[in-house]
């Protein structure tokens, strides 16, 4: 289980940094800690060596109970194994602003 969390943590953190350098303004007061479940997981061929290609679809779900999904088509490192169905995990969240993900920092 502790490798299907890393391999979650890797992937949300690749996929996410390009979100992060597009967000305008702090953001930092509107985080949330919300959690996230995969809806949906698929390979796709053509990554670059090292890397996986997948779609993944995630069902985000602030404090608020308001949920919504968002699909992500990245790359991840292979040293993990891609995100399956079902899997859920914490992650920050702007409700306001739903491609805004971030990992929390680990203590």
């Amino acid at each position: 289980m502790k490798i299907l969390m890393a391999a979650a943590a890797l992937f949300i953190s690749a996929s996410v940094a390009g979100a992060a350098s597009n967000f305008q303004g702090s953001g930092g007061d509107r985080l949330r800690s919300c959690s996230a479940r995969v809806l949906y997981s698929e390979e796709l061929p053509f990554a670059p060596e090292g890397k996986w290609l997948v779609n993944v679809t995630l069902e985000i779900t602030p404090p608020n109970g308001n949920g919504y999904s968002i699909t992500l088509h990245e790359w991840m490192p292979w040293q993990g194994p891609p995100p399956r169905r079902g899997q859920s995990f914490r992650l920050l969240c702007d409700p306001a602003n739903p491609g805004y993900l971030h990992l929390p920092p680990r203590v």
